[in-house]
């Protein structure tokens, strides 16, 4: 199954995202995601994100159990379905914090740069 964004509603502190799911033999699906503006806000997900944000919960769960699917159809997010972004997000810094700053080449100064000499002893007596 594939699924298109169909766009969005916003009434009081909830945003819903609106998506059809495609599949070749059956009748298309309409699922509904409500996710709280507070709960984004919490996880440092920008709002643009949301839809795919709703879209990654989506084509997981229609990887999975056909019931997982069934009840994202009218579905509002809770803070655990944020755990697997968290999870990402931390691997990701941890990666990063392993690696190595990379050198930065030393480049020679120009010659009308006055740290020429700088390194070397001085030549006044």
């Amino acid at each position: 199954m594939h699924f298109v964004y169909e766009g969005f509603t916003h009434s009081g502190g909830t945003r819903r995202f609106t998506f059809r799911g495609i599949e070749e033999r059956s009748q298309a699906s309409v699922f509904a995601i409500d996710v709280p503006l507070p709960l984004l806000a919490e996880n440092r997900i920008s709002v643009q994100d949301g839809p795919a944000f709703c879209l990654q919960l989506l084509t997981t769960a229609s990887l999975g159990d056909p019931s997982q699917l069934a009840r994202l159809q009218h579905y509002i997010v809770v803070g655990e379905d944020f755990r697997p972004l968290l999870k990402e997000r931390e691997r990701r810094a941890a990666e990063k914090a392993l690696k190595k700053a990379p050198r930065r080449p030393f480049r020679k100064p120009p010659i009308s740069s006055n740290l020429r000499g700088l390194g070397r002893p001085s030549q006044q007596p």
